[in-house]
């Protein structure tokens, strides 16, 4: 199970990672990009993604698959709907700190 985990976060990192080929190098999908803002934000974006992936991992590892699904089903829906990524983030993350203070 975690080397499945572990197969989609290496494809999803690659597939982040990547940029669509062109004659004008890696960045020609980014033309649409009115400046260092939008660049700012995909950075975010995708160390966001990689990011819940890294914690989903983790949480797999540990052997809590119900928190790891919750983030993985949150780095899968974060390309769409950033805002619902970070809300279901938080919710996992106050679950754990009222856990850890009980």
């Amino acid at each position: 199970m975690i080397r499945t985990i572990l197969g989609v976060a290496c494809a999803s990192v690659g597939a982040l990672t990547s940029a669509a080929p062109g004659e004008n190098g890696p960045l020609n999908g980014l033309d649409g990009l009115q400046g260092v803002d939008d660049l700012q934000e995909i950075s975010f974006d995708k160390l966001n993604i990689l990011s819940l992936l890294a914690q989903a991992g983790y949480a797999f590892q540990k052997g809590n698959a119900k928190r790891g699904a919750l983030l993985l089903g949150a780095a899968t829906i974060a390309p769409k709907s950033k805002e619902a990524s970070y809300l279901v983030q938080g919710v996992v993350t106050l679950d754990s700190i009222r856990k850890r203070l009980s």
